[in-house]
């Protein structure tokens, strides 16, 4: 059945945007006889000269992502004043490539359950258009294993830490380890409670980085490891001023270049060589946060501010082109660990 002509008033310019959107994009505008031929299979009595006059107001509206590629061209089948749009198209707010980044990195994320990672997906897709889904490829979510060790809270506790951190208030948790069962344990004994200051994402995992209200120093904590979180509404969240290290402001980058593991402990001036090779991947780890003197030998002298536990991680994980120099004592500490597993090897 054909809509009222006040419907058709109330309805029409919905409708065009929604068909653009689902079926355009700047490589695959429409034609304005398309358009109307689209309207017209969604019962829409209309004709060209209410479309054309249609998009041209939504052609000069910027807000409504309706974009044509040509100039208005004349129509001789209409009078002398007459035009037509000949590449009609919507503007996605996300390009292919974007969406694509996005998709992926919900793939491979390494802490979300599978039943939330397909319907994650399957809403981003939803916001690419007909072609985007017509091209995606996505037999790698039926690869990936449906009984990963994953905790069924951690949206729950994201939504939950997010209300807190907006809101300036204390959150109660309880956090747990992933026990050789592959089910959390709790590590402590009862909740404890935690001045929330940040989520970040490190390393394919979510991190909250806080207060722990026992003690007067930032910690750092997994989102995925915890359960039965809280919000604590009649209790304010303790002032970053009042941490320890941190008693001038916060700044969160100044944090994250810091801590590349997202280890605990205050940051403390470290020096390290890097072979050329190795640049890329300390500025992979550190950003901004290294500086670099070049050696006479083609190497690089580095310095970071970061804990001495991070970067004994950190200069481990890549003893193949990293020597810590200074402090002494936490380069004879790496120099002992690597020749103790190099002596598990051995043996």
């Amino acid at each position: 059945m054909a809509r009222s002509n006040m419907n058709k008033k109330k309805y029409m310019v919905f409708d065009l945007v929604k068909i653009l959107k689902q079926e355009t994009d700047a490589a695959h505008p429409m034609k304005q006889s398309q358009l109307v031929d689209a309207l017209h299979a969604l019962d829409y009595e209309t004709d060209r000269s209410t479309v054309r006059r249609t998009l041209t107001d939504l052609v000069l509206d910027e807000e409504s992502h309706v974009k044509s590629y040509a100039n208005q061209v004349h129509d001789e089948r209409d009078s002398v004043n007459d035009t037509y749009y000949s590449g009609i198209y919507y503007d996605q707010e996300f390009s292919d490539a974007e969406l694509r980044w996005l998709i992926d990195g919900i793939l491979f994320s390494r802490n979300v359950p599978h039943e939330a990672r397909k319907d994650l997906v399957e809403k981003l897709c939803n916001l690419g258009n007909v072609h985007f889904r017509k091209n995606l490829n996505l037999n790698k979510i039926r690869r990936l294993a449906a009984d990963e060790p994953t905790n069924p809270e951690l949206f729950r506790n994201i939504d939950l830490i997010g209300k807190a951190i907006d809101t300036g208030k204390k959150v109660t948790v309880v956090y747990n380890s992933m026990g050789p069962d592959f089910e959390l344990h709790p590590r402590w004994d009862h909740p404890h409670i935690l001045n929330p200051y940040a989520m970040v994402i490190r390393n394919g995992f979510y991190y909250l980085i806080c207060n722990n209200d026992h003690y007067t120093n930032l910690s750092v904590y997994r989102m995925d490891r915890m359960t039965q979180v809280e919000i604590q509404e009649e209790q304010p969240v303790r002032p970053i001023r009042e941490i320890d290290g941190w008693h001038k402001g916060w700044n969160l980058q100044e944090f994250m270049e810091h801590n590349a593991n997202m280890a605990f402990g205050d940051p403390v001036r470290i020096t390290f060589i890097t072979t050329e090779k190795g640049v890329p991947i300390v500025i992979d780890s550190f950003g901004k946060g290294v500086e670099f003197k070049k050696r006479k030998d083609g190497q690089y002298n580095c310095t970071v501010h970061v804990p001495t536990f991070d970067m004994k991680l950190f200069a481990m994980q890549h003893a193949g082109f990293i020597r810590v120099t200074a402090p002494k004592e936490l380069a004879e500490e790496i120099r002992d660990a690597l020749k103790n597993a190099l002596e598990k090897y051995e043996s």
